[in-house]
């Protein structure tokens, strides 16, 4: 590992081990970092090596997701700088929902959140494959690919047949 920043932004209820600072909104997750991330992201140009959204996107505006977009993108380090986004698959877990697989109310979960008595609690955006993918076009990444499953220190990053993981790389 090198010596950038670690970020697991909007860690919520998936605080992830050192060397990844937890950054989230709500106090009640005990993040090491308080911070709304819709507001200008207190860290300098290319400081960080990776940067998590571990099932946050979905919680976002458009306009905000463009926001961390931009930020994650001018805080990553050059030539290398990681961003990974977690979210729940839409189109997998539509399928399965439709084929009888899952039961509703887990499938209503995935769609509209587990409300937990925050409206950061709540979904309000879906994603396919697909759509993050060209979602990512807006910044200059070198690339944009799956998450291949690397393994980072302290990174406690779920996969599961209904989770879409991408990696984009400054």
């Amino acid at each position: 590992m090198s010596d950038g920043l670690y970020l697991n932004l909007g860690s919520g209820q998936r605080p992830f081990k050192p060397p990844f600072i937890n950054v989230d909104a709500q106090a009640k997750w005990n993040p090491d970092i308080l911070l709304d991330l819709r507001e200008p992201w207190p860290w300098s140009d290319n400081s960080a090596e990776v940067i998590v959204f571990h099932h946050c996107w979905e919680h976002e505006s458009d306009e905000i997701v463009a926001h961390f977009q931009s930020e994650a993108y001018r805080v990553l380090v050059p030539d290398g700088g990681k961003l990974i986004i977690a979210v729940p698959h839409m189109r997998v877990l539509a399928q399965a929902w439709l084929l009888g697989k899952m039961d509703t109310q887990l499938y209503m979960t995935n769609v509209y959140g587990a409300y937990m008595g925050d409206d950061h609690d709540r979904h309000r955006r879906g994603y396919d494959q697909a759509y993050l993918m060209q979602e990512l076009k807006a910044q200059p990444w070198r690339l944009v690919e799956p998450y291949d499953g690397f393994k980072y220190t302290g990174a406690d990053i779920a996969i599961d047949w209904w989770i879409l993981i991408v990696e984009a790389t400054k």
